[in-house]
């Protein structure tokens, strides 16, 4: 059946690089739907949460105007599966996601919630990304780097087009050779 709680997830924060190099699809969306279901996970039953996106904005890979993500973890009825560190989502929400192994793996979202950043309208009306814990993402080298000292939530984070801008020069730029 179902085990009633999974270990502690740790997650190290991967850097902009990393995030572009490993994700097979970069995209900016808006949540459509979630719902959670019973499925058959490597023969065990499990609750998953399916997560639908309208696709905005394809920066790397492919997609259609809509994408599915599947999580482990939701809620069925009266049952509920909770994994530790899971990006949860509300409808409405846009976002930038870094997707990798969708339908396999606990979270299709890179590093957990570091492939994961929100759009919203800025203080001067203007659209910005923010980092997953709701500051603005000023520059894409503070991406799995601590949090410089001195630094303000009050600046404006950096635009989804410049965001979208990044992410292509360093796709185009390819993986780094070791």
């Amino acid at each position: 059946m179902l085990a009633p709680s999974l270990r502690a997830t740790s997650v190290i924060a991967p850097r902009f690089e990393t995030l572009v190099d490993a994700a097979e699809l970069i995209f900016s969306g808006q949540v459509i739907s979630q719902r959670s279901e019973w499925r058959n996970i490597e023969g065990k039953k499990s609750i998953v949460t399916l997560i639908t996106l309208g696709v905005q904005q394809v920066h790397k890979g492919r997609a259609g105007n809509t994408v599915t993500l599947q999580f482990l973890g939701g809620t069925v009825g009266d049952t509920s599966l909770d994994v530790a560190e899971m990006p949860h989502f509300k409808n409405g929400e846009r976002v930038v996601l870094f997707v990798a192994d969708n339908g396999t793996a606990v979270s299709p979202i890179l590093g957990f919630f570091h492939g994961r950043f929100s759009v919203r309208k800025g203080a001067d009306g203007r659209d910005e990304v923010l980092q997953h814990d709701g500051q603005p993402l000023m520059e894409t080298t503070e991406i799995g780097r601590a949090k410089a000292k001195g630094a303000t939530a009050s600046q404006q984070g950096l635009s989804p087009d410049d965001f979208s801008r990044k992410i292509r020069e360093r796709a185009a730029r390819g993986p780094s050779k070791p």
